[in-house]
Parts: C-alpha cells; sequence; structure tokens
C-alpha cells in the first residue's frame, strides 16, 4: 500500500481528516507545507498520496484498490476533482516538481485519470465588519459577502475554478445586486482572490475596482429584520448586530407594504454616511388615521433610542418617510361560554360580525376561563366578550389602542334587558394579555382586578341577555349585586352604586324571568353586605356550583 498523506494549512478539527483517518488508519497528516519536497520526505514506499484539503475524498473511491503499472510510475496520477483533474494526487517519489507545479497542481510529467476520485470543497463565505478582518482572512479564494446582503442565488456559492486556471485564481469576481429594485455590479457578492487585495476605501464603499464581472443576480440588500418585544431586546441588537442598520417592527405591528424590506441606501450615493446615522419611521395606519407612530422603524445602531421612546413608540429624532407601510394588528377575540343557553346563537351572531373571533367554552370559574382565553390569543390585547351578550351591530372591533393604552382595561356598557341599566356589567372588555394571563384568582371582581389602569367605555357594546331560565337569571343578578353592595369593585362611585342596586333590586319584575333576577338581586345584596369583610365568602361567588346549591335550597 502506497504511503497516505493528508495536506492541510492548520491541525485543527477537520472532518474530512477525520474520515480519511477512519477509513485509512496509515494515513498520515502533514501541515505548514510549501513545496513537494516537504511531502516527499515524509514517505517510504516508491509511490505516495496525496490529499489536499480543499477537496471531499468521495466514498466510491479507494485508495488501496488502485495500483500504478510499472510503465507509469514515473508521472504524477491526477484524479478528477468534479470536473477537473486537479484533484487526489499518485507522486512518484522519484520525481523533482517545481515549485510552480506543485502550486497549480500542472504537473509537467503527468498522466490524467478519468476516475472521479474527489470534488472541491466550496469556497469560505465570510462576513467582516471591518477591513481589518478582511485583512485577516488567509483563504486563497472566499466568498465576501457585505453584512447587509442577503443572497438570493445559493448557487452562485458552487463556482470553483481550476488551479490550472491562473487567471481567474487571481482576479476578485462581483455578482450582481439588486438595490431599491435595480441590478447593478456595485456592493455586491464578490468572490475574492488572496493575490488581488482590495483597499480600505474599496471596502468601505462596498465597490470593488479592478474585478471581473458575473451576470449572475446572487444578492440583494436587505437590512436583518427583528421583531422587538422589549428595549432590553433592542440594546442586545444594538450591541451584537454587524449590520449598520436594521428594521425593528413592534409585536402589534401588521406589515401591509413588504416592499419596503428591499428599501436600502446605497454606499455610493452622496448622502449614505447621513441617512445610515439616522432612525428612519414610515407611517402606520391607526384606525384609519396615518401617523408616524407605532410604524415600522429602520433603526441606525448610532443612534440609540430612550427606553421611554421605546414604550411609546415614537421616536423624537428621526427622518419621516412618506409611505403606509404598516397598520396595527386587529386584537383577537374571545367568546367565553359556559352553560348559557343563548351561547350557541350568541357566537354565531358574532361570528357574523367577526369572522376571527374565537371560542373558550366550559372552563370552570371566572378568572380560570379569561386566563384560558388569553392563553389562546398572540396579541398584546384581547377583546371578551361574555356568552350571553348580542354584540350591538354598531360595534367596532377593529379599533385598537395607543401604546399609552395597552396595559389598561377597557370596558364597554352593555344593556341590562330587564331593568335597562346601561354599565360595564356583561359588557365586552379590552383586556391586556399579559396582565390577564397573570391575575390574582383570588378577587371577588375579575376586571378591575386585572390592571391599575381601568376606562370605563360609554358606548354601548351589546345586550346582556343573561335572562335564559331562572337560575341563569337570578345567578347573574345575585352576583353582581353582591360585588355591588360589599363595594369589592374598585375604583366605584358611592351614589352611582347605590342608584344600580336599587334598580337592580326594584325594576322589571314584568320583563321575561324579571322577578327571578329582583330575587337574586335582593340575596346577592345582603350576602354582600354580611361579608363585605370577608374575602373568603365573597370569592365564593366565583363558583357556580356554590352558586347553584344556593339557588336550589331557596328555590
Amino acid at each position: 500500500m502506497y504511503d497516505i498523506f493528508y495536506v492541510s494549512k492548520t491541525a485543527g478539527n477537520d472532518s474530512d481528516w477525520e474520515y480519511i483517518k477512519s477509513k485509512y488508519p496509515l494515513a498520515h497528516r502533514l501541515t505548514n507545507i510549501r513545496s513537494f519536497d516537504d511531502i516527499k520526505i515524509n514517505s517510504f514506499t516508491k509511490m505516495f498520496w496525496v490529499i489536499w484539503d480543499d477537496i471531499h475524498l468521495i466514498d466510491t473511491f479507494d485508495l488501496t484498490e488502485y495500483k500504478a503499472t510499472k510503465w507509469d510510475d514515473m508521472y504524477v496520477h491526477v484524479f478528477k476533482n468534479g470536473e477537473h483533474h486537479d484533484g487526489v494526487c499518485l507522486f512518484p517519489k522519484v520525481l523533482n516538481i517545481s515549485q510552480r507545479e506543485f502550486y497549480h497542481r500542472f504537473f509537467t510529467e503527468k498522466k490524467e485519470i478519468d476516475i472521479l476520485a474527489s470534488v472541491p470543497k466550496k469556497y469560505n463565505v465570510y462576513s467582516p465588519s471591518n477591513y481589518d478582518e478582511y485583512l485577516s482572512i488567509d483563504d486563497e479564494m472566499f466568498w465576501l459577502v457585505w453584512p447587509e446582503v442577503e443572497i438570493i442565488d445559493e448557487s452562485v456559492f458552487k463556482l470553483y475554478f481550476s488551479h490550472h486556471n491562473t487567471y481567474d485564481r487571481r482576479e476578485n469576481h462581483i455578482f450582481k445586486n439588486t438595490c431599491n429594485n435595480d441590478e447593478s455590479y456595485m456592493s455586491g457578492v464578490i468572490l475574492c482572490s488572496k493575490y488581488k487585495q482590495i483597499s480600505s476605501r474599496e471596502f468601505e464603499k462596498q465597490y470593488v475596482i479592478d474585478k471581473k464581472e458575473h451576470d449572475i443576480i446572487a444578492s440583494r440588500f436587505r437590512y436583518p429584520t427583528y421583531v422587538i418585544h422589549s428595549y432590553e431586546q433592542y440594546l442586545e441588537i444594538l450591541k451584537n448586530l454587524k449590520n449598520k442598520m436594521f428594521w425593528g417592527i413592534w409585536p402589534e405591528v401588521e406589515i401591509i407594504d413588504t416592499e419596503i424590506f428591499d428599501f436600502y441606501f446605497d454606499p455610493n450615493n452622496g448622502t449614505y454616511d447621513h441617512d445610515r446615522k439616522e432612525n428612519h419611521t414610515f407611517k402606520h395606519l391607526f384606525n384609519n388615521t396615518e401617523i408616524y407612530i407605532n410604524g415600522v422603524v429602520l433603526f441606525s445602531k448610532e443612534k440609540q433610542i430612550s427606553q421611554r421612546e421605546f414604550i411609546h413608540r415614537f421616536l423624537i429624532n428621526k427622518k419621516e418617510h412618506d409611505r403606509i407601510v404598516s397598520k396595527h394588528r386587529l386584537y383577537d377575540v374571545v367568546f367565553i361560554s359556559y352553560n348559557e343557553s343563548n351561547a350557541d346563537e350568541n357566537y354565531n351572531k358574532l361570528l357574523n360580525k367577526c369572522p376571527r373571533a374565537k371560542r373558550i367554552h366550559g372552563v370552570e370559574g371566572i378568572h380560570q376561563a379569561h386566563i384560558e382565553a388569553a392563553s389562546i390569543c398572540n396579541t398584546d390585547m384581547i377583546w371578551i366578550v361574555d356568552g350571553d351578550a348580542i354584540i350591538e351591530d354598531s360595534f367596532d372591533f377593529d379599533i385598537v389602542m395607543s401604546s399609552y393604552d395597552i396595559n389598561c382595561v377597557h370596558v364597554w356598557r352593555s344593556r341590562n334587558p330587564i331593568n335597562d341599566l346601561e354599565y360595564g356589567n356583561g359588557g365586552v372588555k379590552l383586556l391586556p394579555r399579559k396582565l390577564t394571563l397573570d391575575m390574582d384568582k383570588t378577587t371577588p371582581d375579575m376586571t378591575t382586578s386585572i390592571s391599575k389602569k381601568f376606562k370605563v367605555m360609554n358606548t354601548v357594546s351589546n345586550i346582556n341577555s343573561f335572562n335564559t331560565d331562572e337560575f341563569t337569571t337570578w345567578r347573574s343578578a345575585f352576583r353582581e349585586c353582591c360585588k355591588l353592595a360589599s363595594r369589592v369593585i374598585k375604583r366605584q362611585y358611592e351614589d352611582e352604586t347605590q342608584q344600580r342596586l336599587d334598580i337592580w333590586c326594584s325594576v322589571g319584575k314584568d320583563k321575561q324571568y324579571g322577578d327571578f333576577a329582583i330575587m337574586g338581586a335582593k340575596m346577592g345584596r345582603q350576602y354582600g353586605l354580611d361579608n363585605k369583610n370577608n374575602p373568603e365568602a365573597l370569592q365564593k361567588i366565583n363558583d357556580f356550583k356554590w352558586l347553584r346549591n344556593i339557588f336550589n335550597n331557596a328555590y
């Protein structure tokens, strides 16, 4: 068996060497080889194999099965490397090979063997962030991909120039790049040659003067894009990103002009240096109004925004572009039902008005049902519609709130079908999703305990059609009047509360199940007064089984 040598630049980790060593245990690895004699001196056989570190030895080729005839053992046997004969070599030890022959793998005394023994390795790909990083690359040929370039034709990386091709291996090769829908050879992907170093000015402008151009669109300018959820994440991007600029999208934003991400400042434009040091904002549709708040931002690493600017989605120093790019994501809508007899009918009406509505059904406990509703949503705020709610035709689920209100509970009015009261009981709610997930489950009144911020909305959102049977009617009245009488509802006004209690307990006997509403209201009022300082007792009003027992015992 001939000696086998794997010739590599370094002695670091190398999967190809591991493969060769496992297949040929007697193979040797040689590094820092400068000439043919540096290899020959290590051989003890008449001929020896050389496998270069820029090729992959293929599985089907076996070094032990090939033997040179006595007529050919004075020639270099060169095997096919892909389409070229510059791969695996079987060298006679008696030959003297010049430095030039060795470098180009183009030997005077050679025999080209039409057996595929290897395929070329792809040239390494680098994205140096500065000129010193570029200079430190020691590969003979390598790909330079600018940090702000996105590859759109991966096949370009298959390009290979044979070692015999001295001209192309000493040229810089550049490919077309698209920028703002224009094709050019400026700032595109480059296959660099170690022997034609580009200048620091060329590197800064991303424009190589002396190059060979290829009519292949290989890349496009594309700043990286991030959906940014926190100020800490924004700071982390600033710290680690190689690019000078990046797109920032708020989680609540929906892109309506995807072509905006082709927007790019050409390094060869006169305003480039100024533009990439600015934060750029684009128009955003907010409740059908065009604004520069909450929209997509093209951030510059050189102009950090404050935490306050981040929270309010409003940048103080920015360049505004008159282009509508985004709109606020519509909030998820969840219909929560338990055992309401009209729930299916109400949900179908809601779907006709708002097809994106989801449903939670049969979850025990008011708090638990709302937490379950929040868990199936992914918008920063969520609409909640109760199972007995008949939505008004004029109510709009497509409105969105400003960043000031994203942690605020919003409650719309509902109309009571028995006593005609109009206030938040049973009305549509808009809740902060995260605060809802983390709510305190021990409070008697869920809605007013989710957030310190609470806003009453004066519009009537629905009819609270809770009067579908005796128990359901009684239960709703009992729970509401208990909360009113015990004063557990935060931020309520005394006179208003007392007036509502009086109406609940006296008005509407002539309406469907009105007598059960009045009886439930009176019992709930008394229970609330008796237990106003007993949180554990008040918490029972959210236990529907307990309420059923109270009702059965009373009637």
